[in-house]
């Protein structure tokens, strides 16, 4: 009997780390599941994806009863690529990605036009002070993306030889910043908020993308989303939650948290305090001539076969 006892007090602690560990097992189970069901957006920190950013924060999405997952990237080639690999439903991308992608067989569509620009920055220490004077300098962007696309607009309008310009490719727009401040290159391509940045810290804008009127970033969803009636009443209240966030950015309530927002982005506080926040827009189609320009670009480079059209790349189905 002495010997009994000890033994059914070893089975009873078995028994009970067993069933612990089905527990955890089932609930993990059923945390994939609800993740697997949860709309996933791949964004970067820019001002672009700040409404996004803000109806989570403040419960938007929740109110909506929208089970959403946003997920970082200092990279919009990383953006791409969980896309691509079906890791997210959503992105934030350019005209330029989503034809590319779409022309070598990516299941997607662009459902929203973006404003955001970009300014061509030449480090402070750098005598160069016109496009004119980018002749052998190093100029950081992405390739086959808006700012290859710049780049070759602003080698055009310079008159220079494209061969004189060196771009290398730095995708982190975080690290091309960080270059540039550091003068390791000599100018680099950059979106808000870190034009500001790089603007407090004295390096010089030497062309603005708003000047020629190119709006090529946007938004595209998963064409298995599109044929999804769940995903699809998903994607819909995505925009409202949208809209929603865009009307309080607006009108300028919750400053506390869009500040609060903006210090998890890579820039100093100094940066958010002298940044301009923009007046959105509410949700809107990618214009037919923005794509236009992005087709021209791709085949220019070679970069898509010329029965490609792109007559497919818009679908806005989830836009009033």
């Amino acid at each position: 009997m002495k010997k009994l006892i000890p033994l059914l007090l070893l089975l009873g602690i078995v028994c009970g780390c067993h069933s612990g560990q089905n527990d955890t097992a089932t609930s993990q189970t059923g945390k994939t599941r609800q993740d697997s069901l949860a709309l996933k957006v791949a964004l970067m920190p820019t001002l672009d994806c700040l409404p996004f950013y803000y109806a989570q924060r403040c419960g938007l999405f929740k109110e909506l009863g929208l089970d959403i997952r946003l997920q970082t990237f200092n990279a919009q080639m990383d953006c791409d690529t969980a896309f691509a690999r079906r890791h997210v439903d959503v992105s934030y991308t350019d005209l330029i990605r989503a034809a590319w992608m779409q022309s070598k067989g990516t299941g997607l569509y662009v459902f929203m036009q973006a404003d955001g620009h970009h300014e061509l920055l030449t480090a402070k220490s750098r005598r160069i002070r016109q496009t004119k004077h980018l002749k052998e300098r190093m100029v950081a962007m992405a390739r086959h993306s808006v700012t290859d696309l710049l780049l070759d607009t602003v080698i055009g309008q310079a008159r220079l030889e494209p061969s004189t310009v060196y771009h290398p490719q730095i995708n982190d727009i975080r690290l091309r910043y960080d270059m540039l401040n550091n003068a390791t290159i000599d100018a680099a391509f950059l979106p808000e908020p870190y034009i500001t940045q790089a603007k407090l810290k004295g390096h010089r804008s030497i062309y603005d993308s708003r000047k020629p009127h190119i709006r090529l970033m946007a938004f595209m969803v998963s064409s298995d989303v599109v044929t999804d009636k769940r995903k699809s009443e998903q994607m819909r209240l995505l925009l409202q939650g949208y809209n929603k966030a865009v009307e309080q950015i607006n009108r300028k309530e919750q400053t506390d948290n869009i500040r609060n927002i903006l210090l998890g982005y890579p820039v100093e506080p100094e940066t958010i305090d002298s940044l301009k926040i923009p007046a959105y827009p509410q949700a809107q189609k990618a214009e037919k001539g923005n794509v236009a320009t992005a087709l021209r670009f791709l085949t220019y480079r070679h970069l898509i076969t010329p029965e490609y059209t792109g007559d497919t790349l818009i679908h806005t189905p989830f836009i009033p």
